[in-house]
C-alpha cells in the first residue's frame, strides 16, 4: 500500500531539519509507489480524460498558440489534443491547464484543499513523453507517490489557514508536488530533490480572488511548470538555502505553518481524495446529488417552487453568487448548478456552455434556489464539512435528500462503470466509445508497462473531430 502523510506536532525543528524530512518523505513516498494502488492507478485515465476534453476550450487553445514551435520538432513534449510537440515546460503548463479549465480534474478536500493530479500527473506525464529513453510505469507511480506525499505533508502544515486566507492551495502547494514528481522522474537525490524543493518555494503562488475566471487554471499550469523548473535547475546545481520554505520568512513561516517533527504513513489515494462526478467546484457536489436525488422522486413536470440547501458555513465563502455570466463562474455558482441540476436531471458539461447560461427557466429556477449555514453536518481535518441537506417544495409536495459526502470521495467512491463513462464522455469529441473504451482499458494497464509512452502515444497524439472546438465567453 502506497504511503502518504499524517503528522505529529511537535516543537518546532530547523529549517534544515524539515527540509530533510520532506526530502525523505518525497524519496521514501517513490519507492512505495513503485506498487500502486488500484486506486491510484484510476486517477490517471480520469486526469488524462478531463484534460483532452479541457484542450478543445478556447482558453486552453489561446495558451496553447502562445507556445512557440521548437526548431527540432521531434524534441519537446506534446500539447494534449494538438499531438504538437513544444518546449516541455510550455507543455506541462499547457496540459495542466487544459486540465484545470472545467474543474472536472481530482481534489482533496481535508490535508493539500487543494486538487493534486492536476499539477504532479500533468508534469510527471509531459516530462516522461521528453525524455530519451523509455520510463516504465514502476518509475511514473513513483513519481506520482512521492508528488502526492510532499504536497500533502506540506498542506497539513499550513492548512485550513493558509486555504481561509485566501491563497489556492492547488497552486500553492502545486508547485511543490510537481518539484517532487518531477525530480523523482529525473532521478535526483535526497539532496538535489531537498534544493528543489526550496526552489519551488520560490515559485509558488495563486490566490483563490481568481476563481470564475482563466486565472485560475493559468496559476495552476503555471504551478506545474514551476515545479518541473524547479527539478530541473536543482539538476543544474541550483541552490536555496533551506530557510526559503521552512524558516520564518519563507513559505512555512509566511503561511503560519504548523511544523511537524514526523510524519506518519497513510494509503494512497488519501482519504479526503474526490474523483469528481460533476465539472463544478467540489464543494458543490453533495448538494449537486442530493438535489438530483430528491428530484428524481419528483412526478414529470412538476414546478419546482423552493429550493432549500443547507452546507457548512465556509462553503458560501467559496463560492460565487449573482447570475454567472461565463461557464466559468456558472461552475462556481451553487444556485445555477442545483437549478440546472433539477431541471435537467444531470449535471454534465452541456451545462456549462455559454448559449445554457441564459436559459430564462434556468435564470428563474436560480431565484428560488436558497443556500443555508449549517454548523451540524459532520467535519473532517479540514474543519470544513462536505455534506449538504436538500428540501425541494413543488405542486405541494416536500421532498429531501442529503449527501454526507461528495460522490467520489472514499465514503461514496464512483464505480468502475462510472468512471469508464465519464472517461467516454471526455474523449467523446475525439473517439468512438469503443475506442475510448480501450484506451481506458490499456491506461488501466500503465503500472505494468515498461515503456509508459507505448500506451500514452495514441492518447497523446489526438486530434478531435472538427467542428468540436468549445467556445467560452470571456470572464
Amino acid at each position: 500500500m502506497l504511503e502518504g502523510p499524517q503528522a505529529a506536532v511537535s516543537a518546532d525543528p530547523a529549517p534544515e531539519a524539515v527540509l530533510a524530512m520532506l526530502s525523505d518523505i518525497a524519496m521514501t513516498a517513490a519507492e512505495s509507489g513503485q506498487r500502486p494502488s488500484a486506486g491510484l492507478v484510476r486517477i490517471v485515465p480520469d486526469l488524462i480524460g478531463v484534460a483532452l476534453a479541457g484542450s478543445l476550450t478556447a482558453s486552453a487553445r489561446t495558451m496553447a498558440a502562445l507556445a512557440p514551435a521548437l526548431a527540432a520538432p521531434a524534441e519537446g513534449a506534446r500539447l494534449w489534443g494538438l499531438g504538437r510537440r513544444v518546449a516541455t515546460r510550455d507543455a506541462v503548463l499547457g496540459n495542466a491547464f487544459a486540465a484545470h479549465v472545467l474543474d472536472f480534474d481530482d481534489d482533496e478536500t481535508e490535508l493539500a484543499m487543494a486538487h493534486l493530479s492536476v499539477t504532479l500527473v500533468s508534469a510527471a506525464l509531459t516530462l516522461a513523453d521528453a525524455m530519451p529513453g523509455p520510463v516504465s510505469g514502476r518509475r511514473l507511480f513513483g513519481a506520482v507517490a512521492a508528488g502526492y506525499a510532499v504536497a500533502l505533508a506540506l498542506g497539513e502544515m499550513v492548512n485550513p489557514g493558509m486555504y481561509r486566507a485566501g491563497w489556492h492551495a492547488t497552486a500553492t502547494l502545486g508547485s511543490f508536488a510537481s518539484a517532487a514528481a518531477c525530480g523523482t522522474l529525473l532521478q535526483l537525490d535526497a539532496d538535489c530533490m531537498a534544493r528543489a524543493l526550496c526552489l519551488a518555494a520560490s515559485l509558488s503562488g495563486g490566490v483563490r480572488g481568481a476563481f470564475g475566471g482563466e486565472g485560475k487554471p493559468l496559476q495552476v499550469g503555471q504551478a506545474a511548470a514551476s515545479g518541473l523548473m524547479a527539478a530541473q535547475l536543482a539538476q543544474a546545481g541550483f541552490n536555496a538555502p533551506a530557510a526559503t520554505l521552512a524558516g520564518p520568512r519563507g513559505f512555512l513561516g509566511l503561511h503560519r505553518g504548523k511544523v511537524m517533527a514526523a510524519i506518519q504513513p497513510i494509503p494512497l489515494p488519501p482519504p479526503g481524495f474526490v474523483v469528481k462526478a460533476y465539472p463544478t467546484c467540489t464543494a458543490i457536489h453533495a448538494a449537486i446529488a442530493a438535489v438530483l436525488e430528491a428530484a428524481s422522486s419528483l412526478p414529470a413536470g412538476a414546478q419546482i417552487e423552493r429550493i432549500d440547501c443547507s452546507v457548512d458555513p465556509f462553503v458560501p465563502a467559496i463560492l460565487l453568487g449573482g447570475i454567472p455570466r461565463s461557464p466559468d463562474e456558472a461552475r462556481f455558482n451553487m444556485a445555477y448548478c442545483l437549478a440546472r441540476a433539477a431541471h435537467d436531471g444531470q449535471l454534465g458539461p452541456d451545462a456549462f456552455r455559454p448559449e445554457a447560461l441564459d436559459d430564462p427557466d434556468i435564470v428563474a429556477l436560480m431565484a428560488r434556489v436558497h443556500v443555508h449555514e449549517a454548523s451540524d453536518l459532520p467535519k473532517g481535518p479540514s474543519g470544513v464539512a462536505t455534506g449538504a441537506r436538500i428540501r425541494i417544495q413543488a405542486d405541494g409536495r416536500e421532498v429531501r435528500a442529503s449527501r454526507l459526502a461528495a460522490p467520489g470521495s472514499a465514503a461514496a467512491p464512483l464505480s468502475d462503470a462510472a468512471l469508464l463513462a465519464k472517461f467516454c464522455l471526455c474523449l467523446e469529441p475525439f473517439c468512438a466509445p469503443d475506442a475510448a473504451g480501450q484506451h481506458f482499458s490499456n491506461l488501466l494497464g500503465l503500472a505494468e508497462a515498461e515503456d509508459i509512452i507505448r500506451i500514452l502515444d495514441p492518447l497523446f497524439d489526438l486530434a478531435a473531430r472538427p467542428p468540436q472546438i468549445v467556445p467560452e465567453t470571456p470572464s
